[in-house]
């Protein structure tokens, strides 16, 4: 709950009391009944003028100062919190579209992200950490913790309507994430997105193998199952501890000095036709290439081979996965380019 909702229940409760409170006061100092001592609080919060009900006695009076006194100022603060409430929340929703709007203006080869829920919010922290450009779709993004990160680009609306994909700029696009709550939702936001961009690379969720299938037909290129991935995680943790504490550490540690990152070999590369053996990698930039995928992300080396990763002849698009210090990659990164 906002600050501001809390001022204005505040405010609420405050004039209720007040109210309350006059008209006990008239009732018991003043013996008169219900009817009149509900009046008569009415009227002097309500600074409207009319005459008295009966004539006030002394201690009548000394009330009727306090009460209008607290009254006036408790009046006054919950009108200042309620048309505070009203504009400001008009004027922060159309500095916040207009926002969007210029934002989306320049986004281009940016990843659209359905649905703001745990798995969502944890694809937008690593885009927001590696500096990726993405936009979320949410319904309602006010129940995201997302929503309280002024970062977070919105597009609210349901992501399986076309509308609302191309306000996201789906055919400028370079990819989608579709993690929302259920497989169904999933299946048609990758139905819709693969209509309006055939060359989108659609990540999706799913819960179990028959989902997996069908965003596989919808034409999802990945499909990622949250609880199969948790539970080979939590066996390799007892299994292999150590290996999974060391990628524990490149992966989520920002301090540490080595990390991983994946390039793909473009056309001019010096890299091309070659192996990793005869382009002499390791001397020019000392990063270690821990594998070679091609442009679909299945694995190129050979196990007959004796040096696999080595002697695996590298062609453009293929991607090379590597280990190395910020210099390193930086280094293997202008050598693959150059």
């Amino acid at each position: 709950m906002t600050t501001t909702r809390i001022r204005v229940i505040v405010a609420a409760v405050f004039l209720v009391v007040l109210f309350s409170s006059g008209t006990a006061g008239f009732m018991i100092i003043e013996g008169w009944d219900l009817t009149e001592s509900l009046y008569m609080a009415l009227i002097t919060l309500t600074t409207v003028g009319f005459s008295e009900v009966r004539p006030l006695s002394h201690t009548g009076r000394h009330f009727m100062i306090v009460f209008l006194i607290v009254g006036i100022a408790t009046v006054g603060y919950s009108i200042s919190t309620v048309v505070n409430y009203l504009f400001e929340g008009q004027m922060i929703e159309s500095v916040r579209r207009r926002r969007t709007e210029r934002i989306m203006k320049r986004m281009k080869n940016h990843y659209i992200v359905c649905g703001a829920g745990d798995v969502g919010r944890e694809v937008v922290h690593e885009f927001r950490k590696s500096g990726t450009p993405h936009v979320v779709v949410e319904r309602d993004p006010e129940h995201s913790e997302l929503a309280t990160e002024s970062e977070t680009v919105f597009i609210i609306g349901d992501a399986s309507e076309e509308q609302v994909l191309k306000e996201a700029r789906i055919t400028d696009a370079r990819g989608l994430i579709a993690v929302l709550p259920t497989d169904a939702d999933n299946v048609f936001v990758t139905l819709t997105a693969r209509q309006l961009n055939p060359d989108l690379v659609i990540i999706a969720k799913a819960t179990d193998h028959q989902a997996t299938t069908k965003l596989q037909r919808a034409g999802a290129t990945r499909v990622i199952t949250p609880s199969q991935i948790a539970g080979r995680r939590i066996a390799s943790s007892v299994l292999r501890p150590s290996v999974v504490n060391f990628l524990d550490v490149i992966v989520d540690d920002s301090k540490i000095s080595m990390r991983m990152e994946e390039f793909v070999v473009p056309e001019g590369s010096p890299l091309t036709d070659s192996t990793l053996r005869e382009a002499n990698l390791g001397q020019h930039t000392g990063a270690i290439v821990l594998t070679i995928n091609d442009a679909f992300g299945n694995a190129r080396t050979d196990p007959s081979q004796q040096a696999i990763v080595a002697n695996t002849t590298i062609h453009v698009g293929d991607r090379l996965i590597a280990l190395g210090s910020e210099f390193q990659l930086r280094q293997l990164e202008e050598f693959i380019a150059s």
